[in-house]
């Protein structure tokens, strides 16, 4: 009972704080870094912790004479390095075997949110572009579809990869049905993020896409109910496959 409840202070509380890493990564180390790249200077920091009911943002100066490839890469830069910091940590979480539980999580949440700023940012910009993505459409880097198509692309990639490790984690301190159901439980995180932008005064979301955000969840229950859970009761029972 101590480790469960030791696992659940955890969780709410390397949530939250990898939330503003994800952000400071996508502002300070992506837009930041380019600014600074091309000679520019930073102005304002502002990571917000109510993200994302609130934008955080950065502003810089830059030099006369930046070209439009250098002003994609700034804009683009947030998304790139929340991608970059993302699938690293997954592919060690992946790879690596024997982390204690209390990292793993840490690094999955930092993982999960970076990845979340990134695909969240191309498939709502897709749909209804703010921010980085409708300055790279305006840049003509993007277009609504393939921003969209590129978002849905990495998000189920990245889907599979932090299902397993979440599964994995959750494994070591609840039974096998239990982490299956947690997993499940976890992608409604997705719709409530989306209703939280419905209501914020800076998105222009449209409600008509808030069912869309139930998928994952779907997803995750015919893979963990029908595929895992299955897979182990016929492992448990191999004379009752047929």
């Amino acid at each position: 009972m101590q480790n469960k409840n030791l696992f659940f202070i955890t969780f709410l509380t390397t949530c939250f704080v990898a939330k503003i890493a994800a952000e400071f990564v996508h502002e300070v180390c992506g837009h930041g870094f380019f600014v600074l790249l091309f000679g520019g200077t930073i102005r304002t920091i502002y990571i917000s912790i109510l993200w994302p009911y609130e934008m955080s943002y950065i502003s810089w100066s830059l030099p006369s004479g930046v070209t439009s490839e250098q002003m994609a890469w700034i804009y683009g830069g947030g998304i790139l390095a929340c991608l970059c910091i993302s699938f690293l940590i997954q592919a060690f979480l992946l790879v690596k075997k024997g982390i204690p539980w209390h990292f793993a999580l840490t690094l999955f949440w930092l993982a999960f949110w970076a990845f979340i700023n990134s695909t969240g940012y191309l498939i709502i910009g897709g749909l209804t572009p703010f921010g980085d993505i409708r300055e790279l459409i305006r840049l003509e880097v993007l277009t609504n579809t393939l921003s969209l198509m590129i978002g849905f692309i990495i998000f189920i990639v990245g889907f599979v990869a932090l299902s397993w490790i979440l599964r994995k984690i959750l494994a070591e301190i609840f039974p096998l049905k239990k982490a299956s159901l947690g997993l499940v439980l976890f992608w409604l995180i997705i719709p409530t993020l989306v209703l939280v932008m419905l209501v914020s005064p800076e998105r222009g979301l449209q409600v008509a896409y808030f069912p869309l955000a139930f998928i994952p969840v779907l997803l995750s229950f015919v893979i963990e109910y029908f595929l895992v859970l299955s897979k182990q009761k016929a492992n448990a029972n191999p004379d009752d496959v047929a």
